[in-house]
């Protein structure tokens, strides 16, 4: 608690990012996928991207008129297999798990409680979007990461533009209630006996600190709140 009041007060100064925060986010633009590996539940493709600069609306859809980028995603069906760090682990549900800055991510709340969390209606399903950024892609969340990092004496290994939302009729619909654990394997050689932290940024500059859920040594575990948000691994 001390060391969360602490590292609150060294940040109030950086604490304006007016939505600054970007993600890779797919909607009813998406390209059809490409027959890729469909066999594991996993298809390649075309998931459209706002252009670095640009920001997310909270109030539902995809939220940005800006330019926008065509990426190359691994899209995962609800169950299908990730190599997370070594293992296989299930991802309980779809979406577009693009990130290769670690080892694999995949969310391990089970379906329902992801549904139950994030109150979606019928006709809804869960949906997640993972992508690398940087401070090109995300310079105000990123000048919140480095900060952060600055005041709990660590090493930032990996960043993630995490988006959990909801599908319906081939729709994303950004959400802003309820959560989901996620686990993801760290990067390749980081050193593995140093203590893991999540740092959070999200749209407004709320940053916060999550701690590891898991005791495994090559991944890392934290919620990830519905809606976007920036999701620095930091090692100390």
């Amino acid at each position: 608690m001390k060391m969360k009041k602490a590292f609150a007060a060294l940040l109030a100064a950086t604490m304006v990012v007016s939505s600054g925060t970007t993600a890779l986010a797919a909607g009813s633009g998406s390209a059809a996928p490409a027959a890729s590996g469909s066999s594991s539940g996993t298809v390649a493709e075309e998931v459209i991207a706002p252009a670095a600069g640009t920001s997310q609306s909270d109030n539902g859809g995809s939220g940005s008129s800006a330019a926008v980028e065509a990426v190359r995603a691994a899209v995962k069906a609800a169950g299908a297999a990730v190599n997370v760090a070594g293992s296989s682990v299930k991802t309980s549900i779809a979406g577009a798990y693009a990130a290769k800055g670690v080892q694999g991510v995949a969310v391990v709340d089970s379906l329902e409680n992801v549904k139950a969390s994030l109150g979606l209606k019928s006709g809804q399903t869960p949906y997640i979007m993972v992508f690398d950024t940087n401070a090109k892609r995300s310079p105000k969340a990123m000048a919140c990461v480095d900060a952060a990092a600055a005041a709990l004496g660590g090493e930032v290994a990996a960043v993630l533009n995490v988006d959990l939302g909801a599908k319906e009729k081939g729709r994303f619909i950004t959400l802003s209630n309820g959560s989901a654990a996620m686990v993801v394997g760290l990067p390749k050689g980081v050193d593995t006996t140093k203590t893991v932290s999540v740092v959070c940024v999200r749209p407004g500059g709320t940053t916060t600190i999550l701690e590891d859920k898991d005791a495994n040594p090559n991944t890392v575990t934290f919620d990830v709140a519905a809606g976007l948000g920036t999701y620095a691994i930091v090692m100390k």
